[in-house]
């Protein structure tokens, strides 16, 4: 009688996906070229070895995979810069454009001031406009964050921040009762701290999207299908998972009570990490977005 075994890794035949479009449509023969904001923290950044590491890259890697392709990145701050000019196949990210040659394929995240409280019992945060106003809570300076509670007249007693990971210290030791956040900053540094969860947003999710050149229907077609298999076989979900710990995928439903969201028009992607000299990429020098420091992408190496 013949028993049965488990193969060794080698022993396993790797399957080999055929390229789901020709070298015509590609920039690169045979490699899919993705462009993103290689600034935009946790979504595109440099790991402690300078590689590129983050969620949108993740999701670009998936895609490439289930195409068949190899990967390769560019760094861009827009739509417009990385398609139009031929540099790159496709664009993740905020994909707002006014040329009317690029096409959205699809969502890949969601994104909008959030709020993060701690638990001791990891159950979900019940959390309303009414308690937020009864509470201190913990803001970055001059972030969209704080735009987003002044719309919704939370006239709270804040205490502000120079960045995202000192108001999560400051919500670790007690110091504070919230963190209000973008969602993607927040869900990243709570899944490293032990007792702190996603309670909900504070307006309507935007998103970061994956386009393309709409006259390179080809490569729109095999992009948007390949996306379409990652988010329904559960691979997308499971890199936001990895991510973004236990904050959901769709944040859709997770608007908070009493929050009009009427009043909730922050787009994802206005607000920019303050450069080098104080200004911001967009040239919006009072408003930015939620940062997360350098010690905190070095913990992806401890993982």
């Amino acid at each position: 009688m013949s028993s049965l075994t488990t193969p060794t890794i080698d022993q396993i035949e790797r399957q080999t996906v055929a390229p789901a479009v020709s070298d015509d449509a590609l920039v690169a023969p045979g490699t899919l070229t993705v462009a993103l904001d290689t600034s935009d923290t946790p979504q595109a950044m440099q790991d402690a070895d300078g590689n590129l590491t983050g969620y949108a890259v993740d999701v670009a890697r998936a895609l490439a995979c289930r195409m068949g392709l190899k990967v390769t990145f560019v760094d861009a701050s827009s739509v417009d810069s990385s398609l139009s000019d031929g540099q790159a196949d496709i664009y993740i990210g905020d994909v707002r454009s006014s040329d009317d040659g690029i096409s959205s394929l699809g969502a890949c995240l969601y994104d909008a001031a959030a709020v993060f409280g701690k638990t001791g019992d990891g159950k979900a945060l019940d959390v309303s406009v009414e308690t937020l106003r009864t509470s201190t809570l913990g803001v970055q300076t001059s972030s969209a964050s704080q735009e987003a509670l002044a719309k919704q007249s939370i006239t709270a007693d804040q205490k502000t921040f120079s960045n995202v990971n000192e108001c999560f210290k400051a919500l670790e030791s007690g110091e504070v009762d919230y963190v209000v956040c973008d969602s993607t900053a927040g869900g990243y540094l709570a899944r490293l701290i032990n007792q702190i969860s996603y309670a909900g947003t504070l307006e309507n999710p935007s998103t970061f999207e994956v386009a393309g050149l709409a006259s390179n229907d080809e490569l729109c077609r095999a992009v948007s299908e390949a996306l379409d298999d990652i988010t329904v076989d559960g691979t997308l979900e499971a890199v936001h998972s990895f991510w973004y710990g236990q904050m959901p995928y769709d944040l859709s439903d997770t608007v908070i009570s009493g929050v009009d969201t009427k009043t909730s028009s922050t787009k994802s992607g206005e607000d920019k990490p303050a450069d080098a000299e104080g200004g911001s990429s967009n040239d919006a020098p009072s408003r930015q977005e939620d940062t997360i420091t350098d010690d905190d992408i070095n913990k992806l190496n401890t993982m």
